[in-house]
């Protein structure tokens, strides 16, 4: 994946406009690389504000263990109800929500046990407030198993995006490729941990203060399990032993998580999306039950998206066998590509077309098959983003198994950010789905 044919952001926009700043990118690597992570100071909480929710609840008791895994299963499993809008929001039914963004962003509380999003006695599980997910698609993180989990505001509920009920919010010829997308409100905070061999490594909360704010804190567990501390906004790099391994953990700079963590018409959360969340956990369709608890400003029509397919091997589960192998790259590409490898709204591209790897957009106007990328052509004599047929004269493929940069250079890796190791099952599926192309087909529009 090129980064030219990206839309480019101009700094001011990201920097002082938005004012996102993400904290936790981690990357494991085998050897000894530079890296970051985001945000110290001592800092308070805001109160509790007794948030209520609706007639339903994520199962899990008290928030879901956060060494606890994705179950495992063939992919995604779609559902058709879920029409209910019962309850207020927020947290689980008559619950205090006691996750919520600090009371000052620049002084952040030091101790993971003190935030509220967990279980001060027992900080490896999620507040009971804190509602655990799963999604369909997972982000490559260097083979970490993670958990996660969403804390709403007393009354504050999700926007879905639906371009078939609201046109003004898809304008754009290809902005139906963003139909189901979510949008949090002001009061959110997004928990993920990261963990090896079913210890934790990292926490961390993204938290959304205002309209235009989220602000990302990394907390690095120690090896007892006991909490996790606050990780200074330089870059830093640690050893940590699983009790089977060593692996060494990078946390990024704050910059550096703000390279993917953008919210492109508001979506500064990756993951969460109908599509990614339409999934069978314990038993139910977990958007129905976030359905029952009233998160949402209106029902998510149904039948519900069809959910992404799990394009490869991982603690999320299997491709189902009835999966084509277009069909799991085009997932894979998405979830780990296409939230910055996508055409922007009042962005100049320049000459060259936005490469765009969102899920949905036809193949001809993805602007990928046989199109000269800007720059970083491998020392190919004729490089393009996708050659039909041939992986290894593809920058594309080229570009996913690159060594990320150190110190004796800048080597074209993608993602630019958030990994230092190859996740060998995604190169050799594009490879394969590459392998099948034989010829570039013709844009539906001009």
């Amino acid at each position: 994946m090129e980064s030219s044919p990206v839309c480019p952001r101009p700094t001011s926009h990201v920097a002082i406009d938005l004012k996102v700043r993400l904290v936790g990118l981690a990357t494991l690597v085998a050897v000894g690389l530079g890296s970051t992570a985001c945000s110290s100071g001592s800092g308070n909480r805001v109160g509790s504000g007794g948030s209520r929710g609706g007639s339903g609840g994520i199962d899990g008791g008290s928030g879901g263990a956060a060494t606890g895994g994705a179950s495992p299963g063939s992919g995604g499993t779609s559902g058709s109800g879920g029409t209910g809008t019962g309850g207020s929001g927020g947290s689980l039914a008559g619950m205090p929500q006691t996750c919520v963004p600090f009371s000052d962003m620049n002084q952040p509380i030091q101790l993971l046990s003190r935030t509220g999003c967990v279980l001060p006695s027992d900080p490896t599980k999620f507040a009971a407030s804190v509602i655990p997910y799963e999604v369909n698609s997972p982000l490559w993180s260097d083979g970490a198993d993670k958990s996660r989990g969403m804390a709403l505001p007393s009354g504050a509920k999700i926007h879905v995006v639906n371009c078939s009920a609201n046109p003004s919010e898809c304008p754009g010829s290809l902005d139906y490729a963003d139909d189901g997308k979510w949008k949090f409100p002001a009061g959110t905070v997004m928990v993920k941990n990261f963990m090896f061999d079913g210890k934790l490594v990292e926490t961390r909360l993204f938290m959304r203060f205002n309209a235009t704010t989220w602000v990302g804190y990394s907390y690095k567990w120690d090896e007892a399990q006991t909490d996790a501390t606050l990780e200074s906004e330089d870059r830093d790099q640690e050893t940590f032993s699983t009790g089977q391994r060593n692996v060494v953990w990078n946390f990024p700079s704050r910059k550096d998580c703000m390279t993917c963590h953008i919210p492109d018409k508001g979506y500064a959360v990756l993951g969460p999306e109908t599509a990614q969340m339409n999934r069978v956990v314990g038993g139910t369709n977990q958007l129905d039950k976030l359905q029952a608890m009233g998160l949402f400003e209106a029902p998510i029509p149904t039948p519900y998206k069809a959910a992404y397919i799990t394009p490869t091997t991982s603690q999320t589960g299997s491709p189902p066998a009835s999966a084509t192998v277009e069909q799991r790259a085009m997932s894979y590409l998405h979830a780990n590509c296409g939230f910055c490898h996508r055409p922007d709204d009042g962005t100049d591209c320049g000459t060259d077309p936005c490469l765009d790897l969102r899920f949905g957009i036809p193949f001809g106007d993805r602007h990928i098959c046989n199109v000269m990328p800007a720059k970083g052509g491998f020392a190919l004599i004729n490089p393009v983003t996708l050659a039909p047929g041939l992986p290894d004269q593809s920058i594309l493929s080229i570009r996913m198994k690159a060594p990320v940069d150190d110190s004796t250079g800048h080597h074209g890796r993608m993602p630019l950010v958030g990994s230092a190791l190859v996740d060998q099952q995604a190169t050799d599926l594009i490879d394969n789905w590459i392998a099948s192309i034989s010829t570039c087909p013709q844009p539906s529009s001009p």
